[in-house]
């Protein structure tokens, strides 16, 4: 059986989700030329875990080295290889785009929407697991910090809420916002204030190495909820 590791790496660029692809060469076995997500099999001599498989694998075919990564799921059948059964366990990793820029011509940034309507066709199963993955990010945004993964590690709060936004697909109340990122504890106000149309806005710092918060209440996702005051 055909086995596998799979991962979405995602980044926030300008007002869009972007996805990293690679292109698989032109001998491949099977889908030759098209774009996948980066994936590899695990070395029983040099990794001791998923983790690290996902990370030496991403730094094989793209040169990156993302923040956060975590398990999404494992998906198995006969049909999402031509070769026969194979089964790939599925990563979600993100990155800030100023640690994003990939020196291997093989790879490319690519809206999330370009797979979405098609745009750019994917091998395999992997517009589905790209689904999965997006999923999984969706909806723990929705009462978690991780979408801070996503943000440059000095930041704005209204940069961050857009963040939150970009990857919810809906806007988000500003008080709301604010209450509930605060509450989590893991800014810290680096004492900057940055003078705009406005008042002056406050600059927050984070650790990459931060755990993920959860949120006391839900933030507004997808599915339009509204959001408490």
């Amino acid at each position: 059986m055909i086995s596998t590791i799979d991962t979405v790496l995602l980044r926030i660029a300008g007002h869009e989700l972007q996805v990293l692809l690679w292109q698989r060469p032109a001998d491949s076995r099977a889908w030759p030329g098209a774009w996948a997500l980066p994936g590899g099999w695990v070395s029983e001599d040099r990794d001791q875990s998923l983790e690290q498989a996902t990370c030496r694998i991403l730094e094989q075919k793209a040169g990156l080295k993302p923040d956060y990564i975590e398990q999404v799921a494992t998906i198995g059948n006969r049909q999402r290889d031509p070769n026969g059964w194979s089964m790939t366990v599925l990563h979600l990793a993100l990155i800030r785009f100023s640690a994003s820029e990939s020196t291997h011509q093989d790879t490319r940034w690519v809206a999330v929407d370009a797979v979405r309507d098609q745009s750019l066709p994917l091998a395999f199963d992997h517009a589905k697991l790209l689904e999965k993955a997006l999923e999984r990010l969706s909806t723990k945004a929705r009462y978690s910090t991780l979408p801070l993964y996503l943000a440059e590690t000095e930041l704005k709060l209204p940069e961050l809420q857009r963040i939150y936004e970009i990857v919810l697909g809906n806007p988000l109340h500003k008080r709301a916002f604010r209450e509930r990122i605060l509450s989590a504890g893991v800014l810290e106000d680096t004492g900057v204030r940055i003078q705009g149309r406005g008042s002056p806005a406050t600059i927050y710092r984070y650790q990459p190495d931060c755990a993920v918060r959860l949120f006391d209440r839900m933030m507004q996702g997808a599915m339009g909820e509204a959001i408490d005051e």
